[in-house]
């Protein structure tokens, strides 16, 4: 008799479960609808991956918007704001750079500068730009108090934004004459059987360390002899060149022996473009001058490696 009580109690509980199941099924087949429709709506609006030449631009917007921020926020909170986690800026020697500039208070101190100058790797996902910079205390000052040019390396987050991941520069006279106009390159096809990612990795390798062999003994040659036709130099107290003849005019004899000592370096995924930075140390004279360099190296055509830009800063002389 318990057992056919409890089949009775059982159907009925069953009659009055099954609505809520079929519900429940129901909402459960919407929600996966709508998940369905979000994720096809999400693919339809998802960018497709940039082209070097779309990439240089959005590189120099970054850039532009970086300067805005900083003209809206202050030059602390636009830093912040861009560089990325483990950026590198260079004090007495490279810094991570949101550690610095958080440490730092907002000053109103304007910094005003204009990319004229970028270019990208074939991933479209690592470059770098320059231009020129000028300063003063606040914007309430009538004149700049000093001028310069800016160096900086950017690389896409996996969001697709773009973020500082190292940024230097020098000090320079005023300049005079018209401003630069934008200049981008980007990267051609090869123009003939080019080496494969490794073997391109291994050649810039061959190529760091042979620059750094031969300016052991003669710098102005390792920069004409690796140099890109318009290679970069960036010095303080002079405007940066353009081309080898021009870099070489300036760093005359003076640079005969210098030792670079690399510290960190990092490449593009195409294995197009590289950096990398560390000290150097004038051998000629036991008390010559130190400091800090960059190098940007990227691939011509066939798949070799040239210098593009040389960036150098000396540490201030020790006070006697």
């Amino acid at each position: 008799m318990w057992r056919a009580l409890n089949v009775v109690l059982f159907v009925a509980a069953l009659s009055l479960t099954l609505p809520r199941v079929q519900v429940r099924a129901e909402d459960g087949r919407r929600e996966e609808e709508e998940r369905k429709l979000r994720l096809a709506e999400a693919q339809k609006t998802k960018k497709a991956p940039e082209t070097p030449a779309q990439a240089v631009r959005s590189l120099v917007e970054a850039e532009r918007n970086f300067y805005r921020t900083g003209q809206e926020q202050g030059t602390r909170a636009a830093f912040l704001a861009f560089l990325a986690e483990s950026g590198i800026v260079f004090g007495l020697g490279p810094v991570n750079g949101r550690r610095t500039w958080n440490e730092r208070e907002e000053t109103g101190f304007d910094l005003v500068w204009e990319p004229t100058f970028a270019a990208v790797s074939r991933s479209a996902d690592f470059g770098y730009d320059t231009g020129p910079a000028k300063w003063r205390a606040n914007k309430n000052e009538k004149e700049f108090s000093g001028y310069g040019h800016f160096v900086s390396i950017w690389r896409k987050e996996p969001d697709g934004a773009w973020k500082v991941h190292l940024d230097c520069g020098i000090e320079n006279p005023k300049p005079s004459g018209k401003s630069e106009t934008l200049r981008t390159i980007v990267p051609g096809e090869p123009t003939g059987a080019e080496p494969d990612a490794a073997a391109r990795q291994r050649a810039f390798g061959e190529a760091q360390r042979g620059f750094v062999t031969v300016a052991k003994l003669d710098f102005t040659k390792a920069f004409r002899e690796f140099g890109g036709d318009e290679v970069r130099l960036y010095r303080d107290g002079s405007l940066p060149t353009v081309g080898k003849d021009a870099g070489a005019k300036l760093l005359g004899t003076e640079q005969a022996g210098v030792t670079l000592e690399v510290l960190a370096g990092s490449m593009s995924s195409s294995s197009d473009l590289a950096y990398y930075y560390g000290k150097y140390s004038d051998t000629r004279k036991e008390d010559g001058a130190t400091g800090h360099f960059l190098q940007i190296w990227q691939t011509n055509g066939t798949g070799g490696w040239k210098l593009m830009l040389d960036w150098q800063k000396a540490l201030p002389t020790p006070k006697p």
